[in-house]
């Protein structure tokens, strides 16, 4: 990705300097206000900044870079198309502002709106205030149906119902030539990275992948979305393209709305398939933005139980050994390692083994959900940071409005991988282990294990906590904590600030969902 210097064209700059549109988790042309403004006020730039504190911060991770490099490429092409110059470079954001400002200058900074964690939400208010302190003004536009600040949940259903269903923007007309003079930033070009084999970023990809579920893939998405073995193809796999801004929510509601005139000439029965899957899908695209608005409505969650009451429940309890078996897949229990060493490789895994993972690692393990949050935010390519860190609080039960969820590996080992293809698959030393054993590989008597060609203890772990001594403990902790009166007092505060209200929209759904929403 080249970046040449351009000779200035100074009649082309008005009094103050460029428009200058920052581009952070927004990656698209088509369907961007803040690009859409800024071109019909006047010659305008576009800025993308690589951040050292993005690069470092425990969250991010190789598999953000590639997705992100790959949808930044698209939209350099398309900038060009426009006419827009890109500055791409690296650094913290007031200094690479005030860099700008002195070499080209900025009349207006447009972006979206952002709901990230708490360094992008600091760095935002410093932004405010700098452009306050330069009288540079900075207008933001929606990304999604969250609202700021949202004064009372009771409202917002009507009110996103207004946000996500608008009019999409076509892409702008391009504008006159921009060309610019030196800015004295650095061009930013990464170091090697390793490509890894998770889905491809950018635009055009979101849209065949939109495009091939809403007209091939959707069909059993209802009955499909649960289990690994189909939920790869099953799921729109759109949830990355959403979190990295390649699609717009309001492009996917648009599409999916054609969708369905089109599935709804079919004839039954698979008119009712299609009926069934979509609106299942739909249900995940309102419930998306109901998890972001609790962490920009409160930034803390990031750090501290939703519900104050639970403090001190887990955080004497952690237990390293058990930390790093689970990160790494080596916890005894097929499913959990399937499913863990599934994410590591692919960067995506479905929204019921979400939920199991975080369960396992909060129940059995009694793990505090912080550490797991980090490390499952660094496999997961459509990390949303709104959404994240609410279902992990979510299923690790510290909300206090939400039910409580202990899930049973073995139980969900049978229910969603009978035949264990998908164990097999992501465990191969179990490979040849019989189906009757498959599930508890510890209890396949010693000569079978040894004619499998792997010994439990030795070539795959023994389980790492007895799961009904584990689970009888979790149970009796987590219940015992949640009947305290003070987490009782707290929780109602939590509901009127966070809790889901009855949707008019889809009836029926007035609580929280698990993990549907943010990866399906």
């Amino acid at each position: 990705m080249t970046h040449p210097t351009l000779t200035p064209q100074p009649h082309q700059k008005t009094a103050k300097g460029y428009n200058v549109v920052w581009f952070k988790r927004d990656f698209r042309v088509e369907d961007h206000e803040p690009l859409s403004k800024a071109m019909s006020l006047g010659p305008t730039l576009a800025l993308v900044v690589v951040e050292k504190r993005w690069l470092e911060d425990p969250h991010f991770s190789n598999y953000h870079f590639q997705f992100f490099w790959d949808a930044l490429q698209e939209l350099e092409a398309e900038l060009v198309k426009l006419n827009v110059p890109l500055i791409l470079t690296t650094g913290e954001m007031i200094e690479t502002l005030e860099r700008l400002h002195q070499s080209l200058g900025i009349e207006t900074l447009f972006s979206h709106e952002e709901t990230g964690l708490m360094w992008t939400y600091k760095r935002d208010l410093a932004v405010k205030a700098w452009c306050k302190q330069q009288d540079i003004t900075w207008l933001e536009s929606k990304q999604f149906s969250v609202v700021r600040p949202l004064k009372s949940r009771d409202l917002w259903n009507s009110q996103r119902k207004k946000i996500i269903l608008r009019e999409t923007l076509p892409k702008p007309k391009p504008q006159n030539i921009v060309k610019i003079a030196e800015h004295g930033l650095p061009n930013y070009s990464p170091h090697s990275f390793s490509r890894l084999g998770i889905q491809k970023g950018g635009r055009s990809e979101a849209f065949k992948m939109l495009h091939s579920f809403l007209n091939h893939r959707g069909q059993n998405y209802q009955f499909e979305m649960s289990s690994p073995n189909t939920a790869y193809e099953a799921c729109s796999r759109i949830s990355a393209h959403l979190t990295w801004g390649t699609i717009s929510l309001s492009e996917v509601q648009a599409e999916l709305k054609l969708a369905q005139a089109e599935k709804n000439k079919l004839s039954p029965p698979e008119k009712a398939d299609w009926f069934r899957g979509l609106r299942s899908f739909e249900s995940r695209l309102w419930w998306h933005c109901h998890f972001i608005q609790k962490l920009e409505d409160e930034p803390g969650i990031e750090f501290g139980n939703i519900n104050a009451g639970f403090d001190g429940m887990r955080e004497p309890h952690f237990n390293k050994r058990y930390f790093e078996a689970w990160a790494s897949g080596q916890t005894g229990y097929p499913m959990i390692d399937a499913c863990m060493r599934a994410l590591i490789e692919t960067g995506w895994i479905n929204f019921r083994m979400r939920a199991l993972l975080i369960s396992f690692a909060s129940y059995q393990l009694w793990l505090h959900w912080k550490k797991t949050a980090e490390h499952l935010a660094r496999l997961f390519v459509d990390f949303e940071p709104g959404i994240h860190y609410s279902q992990v609080q979510m299923q690790s039960g510290v909300t206090g409005i939400n039910a409580i969820r202990i899930y049973s590996p073995l139980k969900q080992s049978h229910d969603q991988d009978p035949d264990g293809r998908f164990i097999r698959k992501y465990c191969p030393e179990l490979k040849g282990f019989d189906d009757k054993y498959l599930h508890q590989p510890e209890t396949t008597p010693p000569m079978l294990q040894h004619l499998s060609g792997c010994i439990i203890g030795k070539d795959y772990p023994e389980p790492i906590v007895d799961h009904k001594t584990a689970y009888n403990e979790a149970k009796d902790r987590i219940f015992s904590w949640r009947s305290r009166p003070e987490v009782k007092q707290i929780a109602k505060g939590v509901y009127q600030k966070h809790g889901s209200r009855k949707n008019k929209f889809f009836p029926g759904q007035d609580r929280d969902r698990a993990f549907g929403n943010c990866n399906s």
